[in-house]
Formats: structure tokens, sequence, C-alpha cells
């Protein structure tokens, strides 16, 4: 048994009414007895790794433990509970609103989680996708697995010619007795090296027009025909990889949604991973924020009114995107038109833009020199994988073209 270290009054305040509260209480009670207090952002200051990097920068060995430690976490999750807050009941979720799902990353952000990073996609993209767009026998057959931290999804969308065009791409899949055969290649894929499924947007009717000639597909990554090599970014690591299907057969049961209905999975897959971008960074943030502030002191640089200024302005900001995502979380997910989660992953690029332009601001020509000095250089990391933020769930520009055009009803860009 762990000692409580977090006062519980001060978690419960979170909680907005008495249902929550209780909910709060159960949920405190349990991250007590299973984890330690993480400490505040400033404290271990100097100790340790900054965690400054935006994308993984470890071993491929070093990944896989951390899928293994969360895995295990999850299905602590699951037993006490809380693993699928928001998921249907006869599939083993509670079946409360995302208000109690939110409450409850709250609360559990003030202990030591392990990176639950290597489940995010199928827990926040893959998931609700086949939810809302599967069976049943689907929703057991790979949701409930996800939830339960027993497998690992990765999402086979992007393609060397098909990003944020994602209606362009051209793996095929052809049908075949009992069932379908995929061939083509996927780029930019996350945890695709240690996933036991993948979602792949597939064109099987050439013929059609682009957006109606697409198919979803469950596609298990261990079969024949599937291979995964290592993508290296300019930060170092190798969080991406690129995905080739070579004549991968799949069943007919393995379709997700209708034959030819895969642009409609697609939109559905794309608000989660946009939500999910929001939802994890809002901790990421919070803690760069106070870094920066710390920083700012250390360095003197805490009486300059211009950095005085441009560190309000952030922190101003970021309070702003926390609360367009709760005003998100109080409209029913079947009323969003998928404007709210592109404002979203919007302010989430912008916000990490801020935040290493504030670094820059503060440490000068030290933010380029690796002085071996703690919370300095490591910016470097921050900024660099702040551009793969901008392209991740769509590039801005894409999505202030679509906010244009379909919120602000604007004439339509020249096509």
């Amino acid at each position: 048994m762990v000692t409580p270290t977090v006062a519980a009054a001060d978690l419960l305040d979170l909680a907005g009414d008495d249902a929550q509260r209780r909910f709060a209480e159960e949920a405190t009670s349990f991250l007590n007895s299973q984890l330690p207090q993480r400490p505040p952002s400033t404290e271990g200051w100097g100790v340790g790794d900054e965690r400054l990097a935006l994308f993984h920068e470890t071993s491929d060995a070093e990944e896989r433990a951390e899928a293994q430690a969360a895995k295990q976490w999850q299905r602590t999750r699951w037993d006490a509970g809380f693993g699928w807050i928001t998921g249907p009941v006869e599939f083993g979720g509670r079946g409360l609103s995302p208000d109690y799902e939110a409450l409850y990353r709250r609360i559990e952000s003030a202990f030591a989680v392990p990176d639950m990073s290597p489940l995010r996609i199928g827990i926040g993209t893959v998931g609700p996708a086949i939810v809302g767009s599967g069976t049943a026998e689907q929703i057991q057959r790979y949701v409930m697995p996800l939830y339960r931290g027993d497998t690992v999804a990765c999402q086979l969308f992007s393609e060397p010619s098909a990003g944020s065009d994602l209606a362009g791409v051209r793996t095929r899949g052809v049908a075949v007795a009992g069932g379908w055969r995929l061939t083509g290649q996927k780029v930019w894929t996350s945890n695709a090296q240690f996933a036991d499924i993948g979602l792949a947007l597939v064109r099987t009717d050439p013929a059609a027009p682009k957006h109606r000639g697409l198919t979803m597909f469950v596609v298990e990554m261990a079969a024949p025909g599937v291979e995964v090599r290592p993508l290296r970014q300019m930060t170092g690591g190798a969080s991406f990889t690129e995905v080739f299907l070579d004549e991968v057969s799949v069943a007919h049961d393995a379709v997700v949604g209708e034959v030819g209905g895969g642009w409609t999975v697609a939109t559905r897959a794309l608000a989660g991973e946009r939500k999910a971008v929001g939802d994890r960074t809002h901790e990421v943030t919070d803690r760069a924020i106070a870094l920066l502030g710390e920083l700012a002191r250390r360095t003197g640089r805490d009486g300059d009114p211009l950095v005085r200024q441009q560190w309000s302005r952030v922190y101003a900001q970021l309070r702003i995107a926390r609360f367009q995502q709760q005003r998100i979380q109080a409209i029913p997910e079947s009323q969003l038109t998928g404007a709210e989660r592109a404002i979203d992953k919007l302010l989430v690029s912008s916000n990490l833009r801020a935040l290493g332009d504030l670094a820059a601001a503060i440490l000068g020509q030290e933010l380029v020199v690796n002085t071996g000095q703690w919370g300095t250089f490591g910016w470097t990391k921050w900024i660099m994988g702040g551009f793969g933020y901008r392209i991740a769930g769509g590039t801005e520009e894409i999505l202030k073209t679509m906010l244009a055009e379909r919120a602000l009803m604007l004439p339509r860009e020249s096509r």
C-alpha cells in the first residue's frame, strides 16, 4: 500500500457536483492506493530528465518497455472501473459523460502515472472510430482489448502522396474469396513497431469519386505481408514508421462500416485524433509554462518587462485552449461539426510554438549552445518537435482553410 500523499480536499475541489464529488473520492482513493504523488514541476529542478522532447527519443527496446508499462497500468485502471469511463456499459465501460473522463485525467495527473503515449492512438482514435462505425462484434473483438490494456493499435492513414489530402490514398484493396487483399504504403505511423492492430484507409473502388471509393479495414500487424520500418526525425528519435502492405489478406468482417464508406469512418477517427492531440498536451504545456517561469527566475529574466509580458500572454493562451476544450466537452459528440476539434488542434500547435518562442526569449544564445546546464539547450527539442504538431492531425493550412470555408462560410478557395 502506497501512503497517501495527495491532499484529498484539493483534488475533490475539481468536482462540479455531488455525483462528480463521489466519483472524485473513488478515483482519489484508487490512485492513492496505487501510486505516489508526482512532484511539482519546479521541485526537482536540475534533477533527472528535462522531458522537453515532444516526440519520443527512446530506443526501440525502451519504447517496447514503455508500452508494456502502459498496458499494465491500463489493466489496473480497467479492473478498478476507470479503464473506459465514457464507454458503453454493455462493453465494460461506465457510461459516464466526457466531463467525468476529464475529471479523472486531472486527478490522475497529480500522480506518477506511467507514460501512456503507446496507448493513446488506440484509445483516442482507433477505438472511438470503431465504436462509432463498427459492429458490436468488432467492438468486443478490437475495442474492448484496447481499453483493457491487452492490445495496442496504430493508424494507417497517411501515405507519401496523401497526407493532408487524405482522400487521395492509393493503397488498394482487391476483393478475393473470403475477404480482401491489401497492397500499398503508409507513412508517419506511430506505434506500428509494437502495435497489434492497425486501422487502415484503403481505396477499394478506383473508378468512384475519391471520397467514395474508400473502405476502412482493421489489419492484424503480425499478418504475412506487413513490414514496418522506422523513420528517423530531425530530433534524433524514431517515433514514426513507414508500413508496407504486400498482398496482406484480411477477412470480410475486418471492414469497419460499409464498403465504400471509409471516408465517414476516417473523419470520425480524425476528430478523435485532434481531440487526443488537445487532451494530451494540456498537462505537457502546463508543466512547460511552470518550468519557463522558474527558468526566468533562475536566469534573472523575470524582471524584464518584455519577458514578463510574453510569459503572461502565453499563459493566457494556454488557459484559453483549456477553456475551449472544456466548452467542447459540454457538447454531445453527435452535435459536433468537426470545426471544434480543428480549433482545438490549431490552439495546441500555436501554443507549442509560443512556448518555444518564450524559451528563446528567456535564454537568448544559450538556447543553441549545449553547455550541459539543465533546462536550457533541451528546449531545442521542444522547438523542433513543435514543427511536427503543426502537421499531425492535419496541417495548419488545411485546417484553417476548412474553418474558413465550412465554419465562417467564406468563399471557397479556387480549385
